[in-house]
């Protein structure tokens, strides 16, 4: 009898491990593949110029992957960087980090999970960050100009 309930609690336990690694696993692979824009935009609209914009995998660490920077990027001027042909996959996290006119570096993490969901990988949409005022920050799918 407590056999039989030891090898019970064993199986769940181990069917628990299980799911629990394969949930963890999932949530670090890309985004559906084929659909992530080939363009980048960045947007400022915080209302003042912006010395320095750069995107990178969310997290810390030296493993943290770069994607670009911009710099200037001015107020009401859109800023447009290309991916490479066949480029790595977005992480589902994206950090913006910005230096503002005054010197003053901000950060924002941002899921993108939603707006490539809307993405369908043609030539003319972009996957845009739009910075606001009071440091808000948003993303989206836009189609653009070919």
């Amino acid at each position: 009898m407590i056999r039989s309930l030891f090898h019970t609690v064993l199986l769940r336990m181990t069917a628990l491990l299980l799911l629990f690694l394969l949930l963890s696993s999932c949530a670090s692979l890309p985004l559906a593949g084929g659909k992530e824009p080939r363009t980048i935009i960045i947007r400022n609209r915080s209302g003042a110029d912006i010395a320095e914009v750069s995107l990178r995998e969310a997290g810390s660490g030296s493993r943290v992957s770069r994607f670009g920077t911009l710099a200037p990027v001015p107020m009401g001027v859109p800023q447009e960087f290309g991916r490479p042909t066949d480029p790595p996959p977005l992480p589902r996290t994206v950090a913006v980090e910005w230096v503002d006119s005054g010197g003053k570096p901000h950060v924002r993490e941002l899921s993108i999970v939603k707006a490539l969901r809307n993405a369908t990988g043609n030539r003319d949409e972009a996957l845009v960050f739009e910075i606001g005022p009071y440091e808000a920050v948003l993303v989206f799918i836009e189609k653009i100009p070919e």
